[in-house]
């Protein structure tokens, strides 16, 4: 086994909600004010979310958790929360297009956490001890070998993580269907109306994405619960944010999105989709 120390790690636990967008930014701030005002409370259990998570990473820096087994699970950990805390951003300055994709890509970051944790890093272990990390001396180079690693299995079977990344994908990749309701949701049999650049407010979107969010932080803190060798366990209070987080994300009324089965095969059928808070809410099959 290759004795490669674990040094001290450097935790930037700081997260916060996006700052309004100036008059000539990229984003659009009205749609800033509209979900500060309409989705105060969900913005805030994400963020919440995110705070804690911050804190027990920085809690986790300690001697007794310096070990590889920590150190791997770390950095997916740390890709997945900053992917979050950008979709987080994303939906408040009216991006949904730019939410999904990082949405997608924390879901895959902890699943492969997940897998590294249940297998006592295992793989990573034997990375390293096959010259993961070494010096390329042709190239007069530092050497980090790619080493390809997802976890199919978790995505598979994790009741969380894995629809949240199949839906995810599916509104991040170039569909039609994902991309209409995306990018020209106003549209109906009659008429295609696209939009180009559009970060109006979005109810349905916004909800979607933050629900979604919402998910994935309890599922993290649950996973952190779950590996005490790995990691500090969370306090008492991380219980109540992980229940109301889960509350939140599952509400009937919020615009959600739901696998159902088809003689074709699995679709997904939104519910509660409208633009604004008083408009009419409607279904949407994908």
């Amino acid at each position: 086994m290759t004795a490669i120390r674990v040094s001290p790690p450097r935790i930037f636990p700081a997260a916060t909600r996006a700052p309004k967008p100036p008059a000539d930014a990229a984003g659009s701030a009205d749609a800033h004010r509209q979900c500060s005002f309409t989705l105060g409370d969900d913005l805030s259990l994400v963020l919440a979310g995110l705070q804690l998570e911050g804190t027990l990473a920085e809690a986790a820096a300690g001697s007794k958790y310096r070990t590889q087994l920590t150190a791997s699970a770390l950095l997916l950990w740390s890709r997945g929360w900053l992917n979050r805390l950008e979709a987080l951003h994303a939906v408040e300055w009216g991006n949904y297009a730019a939410a999904f994709p990082l949405i997608r890509a924390a879901a895959d970051y902890q699943a492969a956490e997940v897998a590294l944790l249940r297998t006592g890093a295992a793989e990573w272990q034997e990375w390293l001890d096959e010259g993961g990390i070494g010096l390329a001396p042709g190239e007069h180079a530092l050497e980090y070998r790619l080493h390809a690693f997802r976890s199919g299995e978790v995505l598979a079977s994790d009741p969380v993580l894995g629809p949240v990344y199949r839906m995810a994908t599916d509104f991040s990749l170039s569909h039609f269907g994902a991309s209409l309701l995306i990018a020209g949701g106003d549209s109906d049999p009659n008429r295609v109306l696209a939009t180009f650049g559009d970060r109006d407010f979005h109810l349905g979107l916004a909800e979607i994405a933050l629900g979604w969010l919402l998910q994935l932080n309890a599922a993290q803190v649950e996973t952190v619960a779950a590996y005490p060798a790995a990691f500090p366990q969370p306090p008492e209070s991380a219980e109540s944010h992980t229940r109301a987080a889960l509350a939140a994300a599952s509400r009937n009324d919020r615009c959600r999105v739901e696998a159902i089965q088809r003689d074709e095969g699995q679709r997904y059928l939104v519910h509660n989709w409208r633009r604004i808070p008083g408009g009419a809410a409607r279904k949407v099959l994908l």
